[in-house]
């Protein structure tokens, strides 16, 4: 009867039959193990990370009177455009008008009676408390004619700002309090849109050398973007929030409320990058290797692994360049100068690499 093998023997067999693939004898007899292997591919250095974005006005506010009465006369209408100091609304200013001729008239009244008084003042012919007394009722009436001029003038509503007129709230002939909004402005010359982020983009927002974004609706079109402010705390969901301007050419052909797939791109490193499997590194006192395979014989390398990345490769930032072949399996079987051979690329007429 035939002697059994044990079982831990028969497992070692398996594990080197997979990890370096058959061996072969050379012409002289040596057995040469079979290895598989992958070629060091340059990576690019600039990532792409796509974030979903909401256009919105950088600047929208209500605008209102200073003053009350009734409103005399809109010049303009929802949808107009207007320039920084046009006129949006004028109100009645006929009551603001008298008061302005009466005070005018008490001003320069006090005027010349302070002018009189002064004079006696300086020929000490009058009191000093009078001649103050005088003083401070000029100044307070002049102070008080200040002010209804302002009040005058604060029946003209002008844009504070160059924008697009998105509310009209009132007719005209309307009476309206001061204070209360009568209309509303838009910047139209620049837009902003807020992205959600992990802190690993965040902590690297100075990395980032270009934003674009796509409008779905605007085909073949990507918009420039440009980012101006970041808030410094995180959500509950741990995200940051970085704030991107949209203006120009691009902001005439948007509008608020628009749905935008912003793509931001970052330099992930500032060295030349070379991807192969993760398969590939051992390690040993406590630094990362690869067998670098050159005419049939593996050498130990060090390298610097930057970083794993997608779909089990690792990205390599020195000790080895693009185009090097490692090997990828059977690493902890291969010694420093030994000679091996590569498993042949599988084929579709070679079912299992019989031949």
């Amino acid at each position: 009867m035939a002697k059994r093998l044990p079982l831990g023997f028969l497992l070692t067999a398996i594990v080197l039959l997979a990890g370096c693939g058959r061996g072969r004898t050379d012409p002289q007899g040596d057995y040469i193990k079979m290895v598989k292997t992958a070629r060091a591919e340059h990576l690019p250095t600039i990532q792409e990370l796509q974030f979903p974005g909401i256009l919105e006005a950088e600047q929208e506010v209500k605008l209102a009177f200073r003053v009350a009465g009734p409103i005399l006369k809109y010049h303009v209408k929802e949808g107009d455009f207007v320039s920084k100091g046009d006129l949006i609304a004028e109100m009645d200013p006929r009551d603001y008008e008298l008061q302005l001729r009466a005070v005018e008239t008490q001003v320069q009244q006090l005027q010349s009676e302070y002018q009189r008084i002064k004079e006696l003042h300086e020929r000490q012919s009058v009191a000093a408390n009078d001649y103050e007394k005088m003083k401070a009722g000029k100044e307070q009436a002049e102070a008080r004619l200040k002010n209804v001029q302002d009040q005058l003038k604060d029946t003209q509503l002008r844009a504070p700002f160059s924008g697009y007129v998105t509310r009209v709230n009132y007719d005209n002939g309307e009476l309206v309090d001061r204070g209360m909004p009568v209309a509303s402005l838009m910047a139209g010359e620049r837009f902003k849109v807020e992205i959600m982020v992990p802190a690993a983009l965040y902590l690297q927002r100075a990395k980032i050398t270009k934003i674009e974004g796509r409008q779905e609706d605007v085909p073949g079109e990507t918009f420039s973007l440009e980012l101006y402010a970041d808030a410094k705390t995180a959500n509950s969901s741990g995200l940051y929030t970085l704030y991107l301007a949209c203006e120009g050419e691009a902001a005439a052909q948007l509008a608020p409320g628009m749905n935008l797939s912003v793509k931001v791109f970052v330099n992930t490193s500032d060295r030349p990058l070379v991807g192969i499997p993760a398969q590939a590194l051992f390690e040993r006192d406590g630094g990362s290797f690869v067998w670098v395979l050159r005419d049939s014989v593996v050498t130990a390398r060090q390298v610097e692994v930057e970083n794993l990345v997608h779909r089990g490769r690792a990205r390599i930032s020195s000790g080895l360049q693009a185009g090097e072949e490692v090997v990828t399996g059977g690493l902890n079987l291969l010694s420093e100068g030994e000679q091996v051979r590569v498993v042949p690329p599988r084929s579709e007429s070679n079912i299992g690499n019989i031949l």
